[in-house]
């Protein structure tokens, strides 16, 4: 795996977390740097982690992104030093937070989170938002806002229902408990747990299963799903819709002719 950008790669000298961007393949790997603060998101560092996010959504040879914490943890969230209690400065930040969890949840490409130690607050909140969540054993999660005079933000009252139910994700919110990768995968939490430290190895294997698809129809399966599932005449209009795109596209016709050839198709995202 290697750097794309020095510049990117190198740790923040500001204090703030640096996201450091590696490739393998199509995937592009954004970690989250920090680990003296638990790779806390201050303000600049969700600025930074926006413009990744985007980057890495805009890029044409990026099919796949990882999104995982440097060090023995994922995040511990947002940096509650760095916070305001000026309403008018923090709706803007909300809008940062809100604008990358659009990215991970409805954008066209699919996020895998790899989650090594705390995913808390913010933290939980970009893992629950990925497509796939890779866990390591020894991983936690937690939804602290409570006890600071706060409600869950991260997209965290839609993300978490529609991965856990109404029912835990109300013990997670309300009573923000601390729930193990074992407890988060019997809820659904966590889609895959594996040994501590394996985590972004475990993250990276399922992305290269994940480009085997073509990305058109991934992207069409993300705009879908998107925030919850939808009702079924809904869904069946959307579908119909997707579809009637994709058989257009000259990836379905590669698809087609590399099955009945019995090859391995090459798709292009066109």
């Amino acid at each position: 795996m290697s750097a794309t950008n020095p510049a990117a790669a190198a740790r923040a000298s500001d204090g703030s977390a640096a996201i450091l961007v590696s490739e393998e393949d199509g995937t592009r790997v954004l970690t989250l740097s920090r680990p003296g603060r638990l790779n806390a998101l201050d303000d600049v560092g969700r600025a930074r982690l926006l413009a990744a996010l985007r980057h890495a959504m805009a890029d044409p040879a990026v099919r796949v992104v990882v999104l995982t914490g440097d060090g023995r943890d994922f995040s511990a969230g947002g940096d509650l030093r760095a916070m305001t209690t000026d309403p008018e400065i923090a709706r803007p930040r909300l809008e940062v937070v809100a604008e990358m969890i659009r990215l991970i949840a409805a954008g066209p490409k699919p996020v895998i989170a790899a989650v090594e130690g705390r995913a808390y607050g913010l933290g939980l909140g970009l893992a629950a938002a990925s497509d796939h969540l890779v866990a390591a054993s020894d991983a936690t999660f937690c939804c602290p806002f409570g006890r600071v005079g706060l409600t869950a933000d991260g997209g965290l009252h839609t993300t978490l229902p529609a991965r856990v139910g109404v029912g835990r994700a109300k013990t997670m919110l309300l009573f923000g408990e601390i729930v193990d990768a074992g407890l988060g995968a019997e809820w659904g939490l966590v889609d895959r747990v594996c040994a501590p430290g394996a985590a972004l190895a475990e993250a990276l294997t399922a992305a290269r299963r994940l480009l085997r698809s073509a990305p058109l129809p991934m992207a069409e399966t993300k705009r879908l799903l998107a925030g919850s599932a939808p009702g079924l005449e809904e869904g069946l209009r959307g579908e119909a819709e997707a579809q009637a795109r994709l058989v257009a596209s000259a990836d379905f016709t590669e698809g087609a002719e590399a099955f009945l050839a019995k090859r391995r198709p090459v798709f292009r995202g066109r």
